[in-house]
């Protein structure tokens, strides 16, 4: 048995190894993926039960132990960077018009929504700051930057390092051939693309900059991404929609599913963190 285990750990060892010297990224964040076979993202942090996108709904996805926080970047008009998926207030606060129209001290004034379009909350629109001040050394956090102005990508990569948090972060990109120009602002910092094909998928490991790619329910060759899997590539996949309506009516016997059709699968973003939890304990 003990064999068996040093073994084992000695062969999780070369991979990592492998995979941080193949994959120019985070050596100290790859680390933490490898701790666990499977890891919960909580989608715009755990917003079911706080306004999403705020401090609070960050704090509820730490309490529940989920391994990554999902947050969305936009900045105001004189370039704050605040935390909001929409691109107007409308939904998710007080206000109204859009973000980029707004001073940050006009920003601060409103109140996020205990829900969409629900009544106000006690919450701040919170920066981008305050968010990776309240996640560092806690939990990993994953950018989704809504911003259009993309100039202000630098802006937040340089927030990043001053808060000395390249190793706990993702950078997710809706297009993967923008990888080489943003991985020369900080190599540190861990890229996360996605690919909307084998193709993609392909041109993206070929790059070499990042082993973390997002995966859509395309994606249908168990056998291959398996292998990929097993070679160190960490494929994210999301049960929002049709599993996590379900499993909010039913219960999380329904994400079973999902882990045997993608068996392949790392890590995993929801609205229902608490849910996969639950699996998790089981699996």
């Amino acid at each position: 048995m003990m064999k068996k285990t040093l073994f084992s750990t000695l062969l999780l060892s070369i991979i990592i190894s492998f995979t941080t010297s193949l994959y120019a990224q985070s050596i100290d964040l790859i680390k933490r993926l490898d701790q666990k076979s499977l890891h919960i993202v909580a989608h715009r942090g755990a917003h079911l039960e706080q306004p999403e996108n705020s401090i609070a709904a960050i704090e509820e996805a730490i309490r529940q132990g989920v391994s990554v926080v999902e947050v969305d970047v936009r900045a105001t008009k004189d370039g704050v960077l605040v935390l909001m998926h929409d691109k107007t207030l409308n939904r998710t606060t007080t206000g109204e018009g859009e973000v980029s129209k707004h001073t940050f001290n006009e920003i601060r004034q409103l109140r996020l929504r205990t829900k969409a379009n629900g009544e106000a909350s006690e919450y701040a629109v919170p920066t981008l700051e305050e968010a990776l001040r309240v996640a560092k050394g806690k939990i990993i956090v994953d950018l989704d930057f809504k911003e259009d102005r993309k100039e202000l990508i630098e802006k937040t990569y340089d927030l990043v390092e001053k808060e000395g948090m390249e190793d706990e972060v993702l950078f997710f990109l809706y297009d993967y051939k923008d990888m080489p120009r943003i991985y020369k602002l900080n190599p540190k910092v861990t890229l996360f693309p996605r690919a909307r094909s084998m193709n993609d998928l392909n041109a993206i490991l070929k790059m070499k900059i990042t082993s973390i790619v997002h995966l859509d329910e395309s994606f249908t060759d168990t056998k291959r991404l398996d292998s990929m899997r097993q070679q160190g590539i960490y494929f994210w996949m999301n049960s929002l929609g049709e599993y996590d309506d379900k499993a909010g009516q039913e219960g999380e016997d329904i994400y079973r599913s999902f882990l045997e059709k993608y068996p392949f699968v790392r890590l995993i973003q929801t609205d229902y963190p608490n849910l996969w939890q639950e699996v998790l304990k089981r699996f």
